[in-house]
C-alpha cells in the first residue's frame, strides 16, 4: 500500500511539530549591565579585560553592556542601588558585599602570584561555591590586580619599626590598613583612591601603599623623589572581583564565570607585570633576614587581629593559610 506524496508530507510535518513541542527550548540571552571600575576609564587595562569577559559571557546566556567608572565608590554604590546588574571592583570594596572573598586580600596571607593563582583556582571549584555567596550577593570571578607594596619618600624606612611616627596615606574605607597603621605606631592621613597619590606626591604623606603597576600612571615617582624607594615586600594581594546577584542571572552563571576567570589569570598577570616594570631596578628596597621576619610577624599578628574582629572570614583565611604553607 502506498500513500500520496502530499499525505506523506503532511504526516512528516505533524511529526516534526510534535518533536518541536516537546524538545527543550534554548533560553534567550538576557541583557545586563556590568559596571567596571578602572582608574584609566574605558582606555584602562581593567576595562579591556572586561571586554574579554563580556565576550565570554554571551556563551553563558548574558549580553553585558559595559559601563566604565573612574570612581570606585560610585561604581560600588551603583551596584548596591541596582543601577548595575554586576560590578567589577577591587576586593577591598567587595568587603561590603562578600567578606569571604575580600579575605583573599588579607594582610600577609598570600606571598606571591603563584600562591594567588592556586588560591583563585581552589576557590573557583564547585565545592567552594558556598564561599562565593554571601546573602544576596555572589562573587563570580577573582582576578589579580597586583601585590600591594609600600612607596616611601625616605629609604631609611626599610623595616617595620621605622614606620613608627611616619605619615601614611590610609584609605578611609580600608579597616585592615587602618589597623596596621595603628599597630606600627604610624599616623594615618585620610585618603581615598582618587587622592592618595596626590597627597603622597605633594609631601602630605611619607608613605603610600598600592600595586607597583601604579608607579607611573599615578606619578608616584614624584613622591618617592631622590631619597625614597619602593619596599620589595608584598603586604597583600589586591584583586579585581566580579559581583552579581545570582537571583537575577541564569542558573549556574556564577560557576561558569569563575571557571572561565581562572583561565585568564596568566594573561591579566602579564599586563600587571608589564606595568610594574616601570619601577626602575635601583628604586626597589630588598627586605631580607631579620627585617623580613619582623614584617611577616607584623602582618600575621595584624591579620589574626582582623580575623578575631570579624573583618576577615576565618574559614577562608584558614584555608588559604594552609594552601600558602604547601610547597
Amino acid at each position: 500500500m502506498s500513500f500520496a506524496p502530499s499525505f506523506r508530507r503532511t504526516v512528516a510535518a505533524l511529526a516534526l511539530g510534535v518533536v518541536a513541542a516537546f524538545a527543550p527550548r534554548a533560553e534567550a540571552a538576557v541583557n545586563k549591565t556590568l559596571c567596571v571600575y578602572d582608574p584609566g576609564g574605558a582606555s584602562g587595562d581593567a576595562f579591556q579585560n572586561a571586554k574579554r569577559y563580556q565576550a565570554a559571557a554571551t556563551g553563558w546566556g548574558v549580553n553585558f553592556t559595559l559601563k566604565p567608572y573612574t570612581d570606585e565608590a560610585v561604581a560600588a554604590a551603583d551596584f548596591r542601588n541596582k543601577q548595575c546588574d554586576a560590578a567589577l571592583i577591587t576586593g577591598v570594596r567587595v568587603q561590603q558585599f562578600n567578606r569571604k572573598t575580600y579575605s583573599v586580600e588579607a594582610l600577609g596571607l598570600i606571598p606571591d602570584y603563584a600562591t594567588l593563582k592556586k588560591a583563585v583556582t581552589v576557590l573557583a571549584q564547585e565545592k567552594a561555591a558556598s564561599l562565593m555567596v554571601s546573602g544576596e550577593f555572589e562573587t563570580a570571578g577573582i582576578f589579580p590586580a597586583g601585590a600591594i607594596v609600600l612607596f616611601v619618600n625616605d629609604r631609611a624606612v626599610s623595616n617595620a619599626s621605622a614606620l613608627a611616627g611616619k605619615r601614611i596615606c590610609t584609605m578611609s574605607f580600608d579597616n585592615a590598613a587602618k589597623t596596621m597603621v595603628g599597630v606600627v605606631g604610624a599616623s594615618p592621613i585620610s585618603a581615598d583612591v582618587g587622592t592618595f597619590a596626590s597627597k603622597f606626591n605633594n609631601g602630605s604623606c611619607d608613605v603610600a601603599y598600592a600595586p607597583a603597576a601604579a608607579f607611573n600612571p599615578l606619578e608616584l615617582y614624584k613622591g618617592v623623589g631622590a631619597k625614597g624607594g619602593v619596599v620589595d615586600f608584598p603586604l597583600a594581594q589586591l584583586t579585581y572581583q566580579v559581583l552579581i546577584r545570582p537571583a537575577d542571572f541564569p542558573a549556574g552563571f556564577g560557576q561558569q564565570s569563575r571557571t572561565w576567570s581562572v583561565t585568564q589569570f596568566d594573561a591579566v598577570l602579564a599586563t600587571i607585570n608589564k606595568a610594574a616594570a616601570g619601577v626602575k631596578a635601583d628604586l626597589w628596597m630588598k627586605i631580607a633576614g631579620e627585617d623580613a621576619v619582623r614584617y611577616k610577624k607584623l602582618l600575621s599578628d595584624t591579620r589574626n587581629k582582623l580575623v578575631a574582629g570579624g573583618s576577615y572570614d576565618a574559614t577562608v583565611v584558614k584555608l588559604l593559610e594552609q594552601l600558602a604553607a604547601k610547597p
